[in-house]
């Protein structure tokens, strides 16, 4: 059993409360209501270390390259800041020469055009290779990053914020894009923990003190390369120790949201996304001086859009004009709000919830021409399996115990009367097939061990209750209204009332999923941590959770008489498609769990 999955499950002979499902509904209310000019990019510079030294087949025309890139692009990229991920050169202070080529290729960046009257700001990671007694930043030395790139080159620009100690080792910036405040703060290498407790109080202020703004935060060594090459996907790599001892003090800021690293070069590429308390930490590693030429000019562009809450990620060379498109190198996330509490059949990654339908393998999505994509008998299933926000058709087909996905795949695993019930259960962003087995009360999973967990009388319900972006096992009994999770008992505080429907939903738009119940007989919705009920529906309505906006937040919403609405008393139309074929509704309707 994985690391995660234990520590989901190793409490489960403890009694316990908890909530979920993972569907919903919409349309494309409010989907575009934000500005068009929401589209930003930061370029990201790795180690340049043999660009400037001119070793291993390195020019200092590639570096000076890729700057020039950057100034000749801003405009047409948006581009709105740069990161040096350190190791800038070879030889700390040995060869004074190599600090030249660094500031004649950053210092670039500093013409004034149109749209940047200081230049396009930048800041530098102090990487190892830039220390003289390298691993040291209190013993060791940095007088020529401090001479080229010190606290009075940069204390004029409007986007420096300050710095650490006496000089520029570490230091924050701070810039807007895209309607979003950003702090990103540099942390000097520190291999042996010489000051890392020091740097992690002054980061941990400043965390505080901007905890409007969105934190990048960025050193020299986070996390290492891929444990397989050429993909995101299954086993994330480790996190270097001063990585580990960094992430652990900061992860407790909710405005934390990246952290970015270079100095592993030998696969160049590493990518791990870690959950706590509603918040979602995406890591981003690329180093590429282990390749041919000594990276041969390789950086990243990473294009941000916030109305539609993603981050894309491209691999290039300006300098040879190569391109690289391996699963690692070229792909796209969900940017703040996470699939597991937020992004519900999103099937075209705008943040909004669309409607979908399935009849006999023929899926029906918004206004979008009918897909045939399975036949009569097939149970839909989708989610994000692929780990990029967006949710992929897919269906379980009981009669072969097999699921079938979008892009081809098929995974062997449940039998006839298996209730499908897939999502993320270890946090690496990717979907598991899974199903959950009534007549076992067992939860079956693609690629992780079974679990028994369960009742006769107990709906599966499982969610992401305390936002660490893993779902949880949750069961909602029909006979007493308990919720009951691998987090522990902690029942919603409502008189047991027959008939009533788990609704579970980031509702509050926290990163965790409330518990909640929409009862028919009263049109009540009765969710975790608010006062009052939700006033919405009745006897001959179903509800339709949804993200109905692009804000990350579970809306409360119901179905009657071909038409959906909302809290607020928006309304809008079902096309011809009977209503027993709408994918959103909760996973108890859909398999009709409670009679």
């Amino acid at each position: 059993m994985s690391i995660p999955v234990r520590r989901l499950f190793n409490r489960l002979a403890a009694p316990v409360s908890c909530v979920l499902f993972v569907i919903s509904i919409s349309a494309t209310i409010g989907a575009k209501e934000l500005h068009d000019d929401d589209k930003f990019s930061i370029a990201i510079l790795p180690d340049t270390q043999y660009y400037t030294s001119e070793k291993n087949g390195g020019k200092k025309e590639m570096f000076f390259t890729q700057t020039e890139w950057i100034a000749q692009n801003a405009t047409k990229e948006n581009i709105r800041y740069v990161i040096h991920l350190g190791d800038i050169t070879d030889d700390g202070e040995k060869l004074p020469q190599q600090w030249v080529n660094a500031s004649d290729a950053m210092h670039r960046l500093e013409k004034p055009q149109a749209g940047y009257p200081q230049g396009i700001p930048y800041g530098m990671a102090v990487g190892n290779h830039d220390q003289t007694k390298s691993q040291y930043p209190i013993s060791g030395t940095t007088a020529h990053y401090n001479k080229y790139f010190g606290i009075d080159h940069f204390k004029d620009k409007k986007w420096y914020g300050g710095h650490y100690r006496d000089n520029n080792d570490s230091h924050y910036d701070l810039f807007t894009a895209g309607g979003i405040s950003f702090i990103v703060i540099y942390l000097e290498y520190d291999s042996y923990d010489e000051d890392i407790e020091n740097l992690n109080n002054w980061t941990s202020a400043l965390l505080e003190k901007h905890k409007d703004k969105k934190a990048i935060l960025v050193s020299h060594s986070f996390i290492h390369f891929n444990k397989t090459k050429g993909t995101n996907e299954k086993g994330f790599p480790a996190f270097s120790k001063q990585g580990q001892r960094r992430f652990d003090r900061l992860k407790r800021y909710p405005n934390v949201i990246m952290t970015l690293s270079g100095h592993v070069g030998d696969n160049g590429e590493g990518y791990r996304q870690d959950g706590y308390a509603g918040n979602i930490i995406r890591s981003f590693l690329s180093d590429y001086q282990s390749r041919k030429d000594g990276g041969h000019g390789l950086m990243r562009l990473m294009t941000f859009s916030r109305s539609n809450d993603l981050v894309s990620v491209r691999t290039f060379s300006p300098y040879t004009g190569e391109e690289e498109t391996d699963a690692d190198s070229k792909f796209t996330l969900p940017l703040f709000h996470h699939t597991t509490v937020a992004r519900y059949s999103d099937y075209d990654n705008d943040g909004v919830t669309d409607l979908a339908f399935f009849s006999k393998g023929n899926w029906k999505i918004n206004d979008q021409p009918a897909i045939e994509f399975g036949k009569a008998g097939d149970v839909p299933a989708p989610a994000d399996y692929n780990g990029d926000g967006r949710t992929d058709r897919a269906y379980f087909r009981p009669s072969e115990g097999k699921f079938y996905l979008e892009d081809g795949k098929q995974i062997t695993l449940g039998q006839p009367g298996d209730i499908p019930v897939c999502g993320d259960y270890d946090g690496d962003g990717f979907a598991e097939a899974a199903v959950y087995r009534p007549s076992t009360l067992t939860w079956y999973f693609n690629g992780l061990d079974s679990v028994r967990f369960g009742h006769a009388k107990g709906i599966p319900v499982p969610a992401d209750y305390d936002g660490d972006g893993i779902l949880d096992l949750c069961f909602f009994r029909t006979d007493n209204s308990l919720w009951q999770s691998s987090l522990g008992n902690i029942p919603l505080q409502v008189k047991h009332t027959p008939g009533d429907i788990p609704v579970p939903g980031d509702y509050d738009g926290d990163g965790r999923t409330e518990m909640a119940v929409y009862r028919p007989s009263t049109g009540e919705w009765i969710i975790d941590k608010m006062k009052q009920p939700v006033k919405l529906g009745g006897k001959d309505y179903l509800p339709v959770p949804g993200n109905y906006y692009p804000d990350g937040k579970t809306y409360p919403a119901v179905y009657k008489d071909g038409k959906i609405v909302l809290q607020n008393g928006k309304t809008f139309e079902v096309a011809d498609n009977k209503i027993e074929e709408l994918v959103n509704l909760p996973l108890v309707l859909r398999y009709k769990l409670i009679k």
